[in-house]
């Protein structure tokens, strides 16, 4: 919205501010008046004027020196300057006004249909200048966030391709030694080839659905079909899919649930996709002999779910970033898209809840975030039990 205008009178007699301010009163325009050239210059220090109506015949400081010392500042030099004078028409007088700066100059009494055809010309003008100047303020965010979006764009395409040459170079030397003559692969290698190359198209799967996912959130928000599910029931199974990797590098993974038959409202897919995020980057990124400790809790009307960890933790610098898009952690390394937690955040939140993070590096971290109860909690425990 255009900010309003602003209309400076200069007069040192009462009665002709308070005649022409009713006279230049309007809906767009704001008007200030001033007693004498000190004070009107005082002001223009304080504010931004669109047209100003000065008096010539002023004390101590008459329209013309005021004009001069308008001309002569960076903050003034542009405010149009119509002069007011009861004097007579003479031609020096008028042409020291306009050599003062003046744009115009007016006799008393003023006709105040004139008064009111200037104004308008000037402070259409200003509104043209503010309108522009918005339109060009615009357009500069707009060439910068646009900057920052092909930026991101070539940022998660270099990943993603050079992930997935990755992923098709581990396939491709899966198969090459799949091939080889039975006498040569026993039986055990060929399962772990085949165990590999299975995680591999896993991987691959988890970044093309990441980058469909941030296509939605970018043209808007992240469905989910919600629906009463057992908390303990999502921890459990969280936590299963991620033992056999935690077990690998020597992580011990463990789940904690203080409210068993508590029931959440949720997209149990997408719930798990938060909780397979979490536990991906914490696996990821603790070592061996760290733990990682999963854990459901009431706290009121919702349920906080929580994954700590004893790893390495985050840094202050990096601990603001790390729910922004194609954030990847330490500096140089581009483990993955760098869109698991931003829209690991953006699930949370299209399910009502807040997520955050609590982290000192060397000290390992912890991520909560919350789901709302179900108001259908007694007939699935019920359920449960049976």
């Amino acid at each position: 919205m255009t900010d309003r205008s602003r209309i400076l009178v200069v007069d040192d007699i009462e009665e002709n501010l308070v005649a022409l301010e009713a006279l230049l009163r309007r809906d767009d325009a704001d008007i200030i008046t001033a007693r004498s050239g000190n004070e009107a210059l005082e002001l223009i220090l304080q504010y931004e004027f669109a047209l100003a109506f000065v008096d010539v015949q002023m004390p101590e400081m008459n329209g013309f020196e005021l004009a001069e010392y308008m001309r002569g500042a960076e903050r003034s030099k542009y405010i149009p300057i119509i002069f007011l004078t009861a004097g007579t028409g003479e031609a020096n007088r008028v042409f020291r006004g306009y050599e003062s700066g003046a744009v115009d100059f007016l006799f008393k009494p003023v006709d105040p249909n004139i008064l009111r055809h200037k104004t308008d010309t000037f402070i259409g003008l200003d509104q043209q200048r503010k309108k522009l100047a918005e339109q060009y303020q615009q357009l500069q965010e707009s060439e910068a966030l646009l900057r920052d979006a092909v930026q991101a764009r070539e940022d998660v395409l270099a990943v993603v391709s050079h992930d997935i040459r990755n992923f098709l170079q581990a396939i491709k030397s899966g198969v090459q030694m799949l091939n080889k003559p039975p006498e040569k692969l026993g039986a055990d290698a060929r399962a772990a080839i085949h165990g590999r190359l299975s995680s591999t198209v896993d991987l691959m799967s988890r970044v093309i659905a990441d980058l469909l996912d941030m296509a939605s959130i970018r043209t808007g928000r992240i469905e989910v079909k919600l629906r009463p599910e057992i908390a303990a029931h999502l921890v459990n199974e969280a936590v299963a899919v991620h033992e056999p990797l935690a077990q690998q590098k020597g992580i011990r993974l463990v789940a904690e649930c203080d409210a068993l038959a508590a029931v959440v409202l949720c997209d149990r897919e997408r719930i798990l996709q938060v909780f397979s995020n979490l536990l991906g980057n914490a696996i990821k990124f603790c070592r061996h002999g760290d733990q990682i400790r999963v854990s459901v809790q009431r706290i009121e009307d919702r349920m906080q779910a929580s994954v700590i960890d004893t790893g390495p933790g985050i840094s202050s610098e990096d601990l603001p970033l790390v729910f922004d898009a194609y954030f990847s952690g330490a500096k140089n390394r581009r483990n993955g898209t760098g869109l698991g937690l931003y829209i690991t955040k953006r699930i949370v939140e299209a399910h009502e809840g807040r997520i955050w993070i609590e982290s000192e590096l060397g000290k390992g971290t912890a991520v909560h975030f919350t789901l709302p109860l179900s108001t259908a909690q007694e007939s699935i425990s019920a359920d449960a039990t049976n």
